[in-house]
């Protein structure tokens, strides 16, 4: 049974909640955390290091979710304007 305890917090530096129903989402590796950002970058977190490993630009309107293929690659990425971007 999930007892949904906070077990990591992660912050980075221009990272906005776009929308109150904005979804990141975790690798399925359960080692990285991507989450779109109202700058329109995806931030992505190491949870092991519970630091920024990586900022992905190429948006031009806020990120809504991101969301990793259950092999682990691509990420893709969907924002305000309905651009859904794919990263590998």
């Amino acid at each position: 049974m999930r007892s949904l305890e906070v077990c990591g917090t992660f912050r980075a530096t221009g990272n906005r909640v776009a929308t109150n129903w904005s979804r990141s989402c975790i690798s399925p590796d359960d080692n990285y955390v991507a989450a779109g950002s109202a700058d329109g970058c995806v931030y992505i977190w190491s949870i092991p290091k519970v630091d920024i490993v990586g900022t992905l630009k190429e948006h031009t309107a806020s990120v809504l979710c991101c969301s990793w293929s259950g092999l682990g690659r691509p990420l893709a990425s969907a924002d305000k304007n309905g651009i859904i971007y794919t990263w590998t």
